[in-house]
């Protein structure tokens, strides 16, 4: 497999790897952060109640062509690829064969490889690095230049880079350790070059301007969500999740790459002139990020895909190894993505059949994939036990208490399914699109995971039926929920829900609050948060 693929053309490598990519987007289902954020593409903003915009307009963009999964996940298919060519391109003038291999070992690293969806990480991956690979440009043009002025072109792939470090951050809040890290180079680490760094700044700081308007025209949500709600029930340091993170960095920048970057750290680079303050900037954002998201562990657990952004820049750091190292890495890198693919494609291509004992699967997958047919069947249902007209029962608007059901079965129906009762802290963008007090007085078909959540719903309408719907041999919880209570629903779940989700802080100024005006008539809710 090593030997294989160190002799593989760039062009090659990333027809097999869009190949294996396309694949995977094909057979998996869409899951529910996916689904969610084809609700933001059919709804375009400027910001939404939990992140920046960026994953919204990538899916919105796709959403013109076409809502099959492969087309949605098209930003999250490419954007390894062009991580690729960029990491190629930086490095191929001065050796075109080491270029390759880099490029390679990123586009085949396992993560990478499987890396098929349009998520909030996708355009903070693809714009982080750009960013990178536009800031180590500019330092290497202003060490080309002679005398006190660093050259145009050094300013203009400055300009370039605070542009990706904006759009990186309109993405996901993490791109914040770039701009550090950027913060620590330019001013501790090489103060010679300052003006480009200042002008990288400056260049970013509109975007990040953008954000803010957008919270405060929007009850300060996401900022509240990320920096108070999603935390409010951790206190102390998380050893678990501390101890979950260094593993995951292990995995990450597997163990050999590790060794390999801190003797590179160490060692005298044997680059040329140029390159040398392009590689320290990547090990300062590095290291920057992996005690950023150290200190984060501390707290909350880590994902995964949060990481994935500075790995590009891991790989920048590296780039003096020798040759034959790299076609080492390359090797038993290979070995490895193989065998997370042939897992991923086998989980993938297992039947439905042989889940059909395992019903918790066996349900949420047929949910996941086949709710028309599902929810065909629970109207029918309606109108049997019920007594409803066809009518009446094709007309009734859809529920369920989660958000991520909720967008589920949304992409799959192809129209709003909203999400009734107080819901979790996280993807709350239904509390902007839903009014409740439309649906007084109406009745509501709600999706339940356990039959015995039905006690639940029924305290908000007159009068609830249980309907049990066999489908493949799964059966399926929905409630008939007849005459909603607005004035009981607002009392149990949306004061609640104002107090604990949409409570902004006194010190910050809020022009408006959508959801608590709606419901309170308050321009902004600024009762002091706990």
């Amino acid at each position: 497999m090593g030997a294989v693929l160190s002799q593989l053309s760039l062009r090659q490598g990333m027809v097999l790897a869009l190949l294996i990519k396309l694949v995977i987007a094909a057979l998996l289902p869409m899951t529910g952060d996916e689904a969610y954020f084809v609700l933001w593409g059919r709804q375009l903003d400027y910001g939404y109640y939990d992140h920046p915009p960026m994953a919204g307009w990538m899916t919105g963009l796709m959403l013109q062509l076409s809502e099959h999964p492969v087309i949605i996940r098209m930003p999250g298919i490419a954007t390894e690829l062009l991580i690729a060519l960029g990491l190629y391109a930086q490095w191929h003038r001065y050796d075109a064969d080491k270029a390759r291999l880099l490029a390679l070992l990123f586009l085949f690293s396992p993560l990478s490889l499987i890396f098929v969806f349009t998520l909030t990480d996708t355009g903070c991956m693809l714009f982080a690095a750009a960013s990178s690979f536009a800031a180590a440009e500019a330092l290497r043009q202003a060490t080309l230049a002679t005398g006190q002025a660093h050259g145009a072109k050094a300013y203009a792939w400055s300009v370039a880079a605070g542009v990706a470090l904006g759009l990186a951050f309109l993405s996901k809040y993490f791109a914040v350790f770039l701009g550090l890290a950027y913060l620590i180079y330019f001013v501790a680490v090489n103060r010679s070059v300052w003006r480009l760094g200042l002008t990288l700044v400056l260049v970013a700081i509109p975007f990040g301007l953008v954000n803010l308007y957008w919270n405060y025209n929007h009850c300060w949500t996401n900022l509240l969500f990320n920096l108070v709600n999603r935390n409010r029930s951790e206190s102390g340091i998380q050893w678990l999740d501390v101890f979950s993170y260094v593993g995951m960095m292990a995995y990450v920048v597997i163990p050999p790459l590790a060794w390999s970057w801190w003797r590179s750290w160490r060692a005298q680079p044997s680059l040329p002139a140029e390159l040398l303050e392009g590689a320290r900037l990547a090990r300062v954002i590095v290291l920057t990020a992996l005690l950023g998201f150290l200190i984060v562990s501390l707290k909350k657990t880590i994902g995964l895909h949060w990481v994935l952004w500075f790995y590009p820049m891991v790989l920048m750091a590296l780039y003096s190894t020798p040759l034959a190292q790299w076609r080492r890495w390359l090797g038993w890198m290979g070995w490895l993505s193989s065998l997370h693919v042939l897992v991923v494609v086998a989980i993938l291509l297992v039947p439905y059949n042989f889940w059909q004992h395992q019903p918790k699967v066996a349900k949420e997958l047929l949910a996941a994939t086949e709710a028309p047919a599902l929810l065909a069947a629970a109207r029918y249902q309606a109108v049997s036990e019920a007594g409803l007209s066809a009518s009446e029962a094709s007309s009734l608007p859809v529920a369920t208490q989660g958000y991520s059901w909720a967008s589920v079965l949304s992409y799959q129906l192809k129209h709003p399914v909203m999400v009734i009762g107080p819901g979790s802290k996280y993807a709350r963008q239904d509390d902007f699109w839903t009014d409740f007090q439309a649906l007084d007085g109406r009745s509501v078909l709600i999706y339940l995971k356990r039959p015995r959540e039905i006690a639940t719903v029924s305290a908000w309408f007159a009068k609830t039926q249980l309907l049990e719907v066999n489908y493949r041999g799964q059966l399926y919880a929905f409630a008939l929920a007849q005459d909603f209570n607005y004035p009981t629903y607002k009392s149990q779940v949306l004061m609640p829900v104002r107090d604990k989700f949409y409570a902004i802080p006194d010190w910050l100024p809020a022009a408006n609050c959508p959801v608590t005006q709606r419901y309170f008539g308050d321009a902004a809710n600024t009762s002091v948060l706990p």
